[in-house]
């Protein structure tokens, strides 16, 4: 059968189809007769999609018919980051709680947690009163000088320098007092100014925290167990022998953005990836569909995105979906039967974890190899005598979620990109055993020649390549001391350079036995010093400008 992408597997409409809906969708509901029962008939999640769809501007309007409830799960997901309510999230939705008629608004203000809007007054306004209504009141002169009294006298109120601030803080203090009346509104501001802001806080958190986990969501700090490290040998075994065991899914809604982030993966180089291809031999989906939304949301809640933040689920659902392909593909062995009864048996969050911890074994090897400090003969540069691709490569592993290279946009996806960086690390090795093992020399010795030399290009483009090419072309050609540099009058021919690094020729500086892994190395090595000749020595120039052939660059200019 032909294989289908993840829009069509989980039946999702293309982005520019799903665009059209939402001010459609709001239209109706405004035209219905009842557009109370019908706003208040979406369930909490989907009023938050529809309101940040259509853009709060447009949709402020909805509000007017929301129940607190809904209210209450747009300020959930939008105003905290971490375990810190946000005063900026927070600001456009008091402008927008304003913006209702009085009968809504304080339907609203009755039954959205107090501590919400308690803590933003207590943070943003200060209150001073005088003991005797007959003196003065005393107000540091470090306040802020936007002082007004409040609206039944009781109150001198310091509002922020910051008069936009300002201006919707008096606003909402004013509203308070106009529709709450005299006596209530006393009572908020009394009760806002004795509280503890970390008090506050610590309470709006924990009622957040236990309403979100209905949609998916949970804490940062429980989010982040979802990248723990694991003995990759081992979870992959015990993955293949529990096999029989039932998969329970605790299924939740979830929001647009995170469903339509799903055609972020088609637009990306994790297309085709394993598991998508494993996808298409299995008849029920929804408890895949389930548990991708719930790990997707987990990776972008450890990263700080919010619900609505387009681009953050987009990246999200990428690295979810590369990492259970990793986890997948090493676990099956590539046996598709394998991997189909994995996907039905085993949660994802657990592939994920497993695809996860194999980029965290090339980082560690990155690391080691960095630690030893061969690879640089430039202080700020730590690994300058690497080529350039290699250095990409080795960057990208150094980074904290390692990619392919530091220049790739998407992370390792399938087995085939770790053997890649694997390779590199082995070819990185292979160079320090050349230059430790065969030619005795060391870090020093190669930034001693490339500093007492009037290197044409440089001692930034001395690297590995560049100067084993230039030692075995030398050797081959009989100098009297091989370890040197050319004149740039008189630089060999290219055939001399090509049978220079041959096989034969490097493993001949070996004297003691070398094993078959080691042999092997050292041979991809000469292919590699080939290939780098074969592309920056056109074979029809027999002397080219020295100034590009890059795999020859260790050339000194000669003094006039």
């Amino acid at each position: 059968m032909s294989e289908k992408n993840f829009c069509t597997l989980f039946h999702l409409d293309d982005r520019s189809s799903m665009a059209k809906k939402p001010r459609d969708r709001m239209n109706a509901l405004l035209e219905n007769p009842n557009t109370a029962d019908a706003v208040q008939a979406l369930d909490n999640i989907e009023f938050y999609d529809l309101y940040h769809a259509i853009g709060p501007g447009d949709a402020m309007i909805l509000l007017e018919y929301a129940s607190p409830e809904q209210l209450q799960t747009c300020l959930d997901l939008d105003i905290w980051r971490g375990d810190e309510l946000q005063d900026s999230d927070l600001a456009p939705w008091v402008e927008a709680i304003l913006a209702v008629p009085d009968e809504k608004f304080e339907e609203f203000w009755k039954n959205i947690d107090p501590e919400i809007m308690g803590l933003y007054l207590h943070r943003n306004v200060h209150l001073y009163m005088a003991e005797d209504k007959n003196d003065d009141v005393d107000i540091p002169e470090t306040e802020s000088p936007n002082v007004a009294q409040s609206p039944d006298f009781t109150y001198w109120i310091a509002y922020p320098e910051d008069a936009d601030k300002a201006e919707l803080l008096r606003q909402l203090i004013d509203r308070l007092y106009a529709v709450l009346g005299i006596e209530k509104a006393w009572s908020t501001l009394e009760a806002m100014h004795f509280e503890m802001e970390s008090d506050l806080e610590e309470t709006a958190y924990r009622f957040r925290t236990e309403r979100i986990r209905e949609y998916g969501f949970m804490p940062r700090d429980e989010a982040a167990a979802i990248f723990a490290n694991v003995d990759v040998t081992k979870d992959a075994e015990l993955i293949r022998n529990s096999l029989d065991a039932d998969l329970y899914i605790h299924a939740y809604p979830c929001t647009d953005k995170l469903t339509a982030s799903l055609a972020s993966i088609d637009d990306s180089k994790a297309a085709n990836c394993y598991f998508e291809h494993i996808l298409n031999n299995i008849q029920d989906l929804e408890p895949i569909r389930v548990q991708l939304f719930s790990i997707a949301q987990q990776v972008a809640t450890f990263d700080g995105f919010q619900p609505h933040e387009t681009q953050g689920f987009d990246d999200s659902m990428i690295l979810t979906v590369a990492y259970i392909s990793l986890g997948l593909e090493y676990a099956s062995m590539h046996n598709d039967e394998l991997a189909a009864r994995i996907l039905t048996h085993t949660g994802l969050r657990r592939l994920f974890t497993l695809g996860y911890s194999l980029t965290l074994e090339l980082q560690r090897k990155a690391k080691i190899l960095i630690s030893r400090g061969h690879l640089s003969i430039i202080d700020d540069q730590p690994m300058s005598l690497l080529t350039t691709s290699q250095r990409d490569a080795v960057e990208g592993m150094l980074l904290e979620r390692p990619r392919p290279s530091s220049s790739a946009l998407t992370p390792f996806i399938s087995l085939h990109d770790i053997q890649g960086a694997a390779a590199v690390i082995a070819d990185v090795a292979t160079r320090e055993l050349f230059f430790g093992e065969a030619l005795h020399k060391k870090r020093d010795d190669i930034s001693l020649l490339a500093y007492t030399n009037d290197l044409i290009q440089g001692v930034e483009n001395v690297n590995f390549d560049n100067v084993a090419i230039t030692f075995l072309t030398r050797r081959s050609l009989t100098y009297p001391e091989p370890w040197g540099v050319f004149s740039v009058d008189d630089l060999p021919d290219r055939q001399s350079v090509i049978d220079a690094v041959s096989p034969d020729a490097i493993l001949s500086l070996f004297r003691s036995s070398l094993n078959e892994s080691t042999r092997t190395a050292l041979i991809r090595f000469a292919h590699q010093l080939k290939s780098e000749i074969d592309e920056q020595w056109p074979e029809s120039e027999i002397h080219p400008d020295p100034r590009l052939m890059g795999a020859l660059l260790i050339t000194s200019q000669d003094e006039d």
